[in-house]
């Protein structure tokens, strides 16, 4: 496992553990429909279980003594271009991790729907290899269909 998905599981389970925090203290539900922790308790124990998944998957994995076309290129004989790779993506994950946690910070202040279209922008920009262009009009029809089904449909509040 390489030591940019390690701190990415770690990024993740710390987040999801903060948000199933939160969320223990808000209302699952109330007599009608979804209360303000409905969502947030999903999400982190989804998410947790999904980092589990992917650890147990990784621990597997190297008991079995299966290694992959990359990590062996990475430990390899010309590893010095592999590891300037390896070390801009570490720091591309950590300006993710960044990015997401001043989205979430943002959010408290501003509402969901803003500090989610600059986040899905920049990560869609920069890490699915779309362009700019692509990247706004993927995030505007994602931002779209979240508006209605939390505002809309759910009424949810996202602001």
């Amino acid at each position: 496992m390489k030591i940019s998905e390690i701190i990415l599981l770690g990024g993740l389970s710390v987040f999801s553990g903060s948000l199933l925090w939160g969320s223990l203290d808000m209302p699952y539900s109330t007599d009608t429909t979804f209360g303000p922790g409905f969502i947030p308790l999903n999400i982190s124990i989804a998410l947790l279980a999904l980092v589990g998944v992917v650890a147990v998957r990784a621990v597997l994995r190297s008991k079995r003594g299966f290694v992959a076309p990359q990590d062996t290129a990475a430990h390899g004989g010309d590893g010095g271009e592999n590891s300037g790779v390896e070390t801009l993506g570490a720091f591309m994950l950590g300006g993710a991790i960044v990015a997401i946690a001043i989205s979430i910070y943002a959010m408290s202040y501003i509402g969901v729907l803003i500090p989610l279209g600059f986040l899905l922008v920049v990560l869609s920009w920069q890490f699915s290899g779309h362009g700019l262009l692509k990247s706004v009009v993927i995030s505007l029809i994602v931002l779209a269909a979240i508006y209605l089904i939390f505002s809309i449909w759910l009424r949810i509040p996202l602001h």
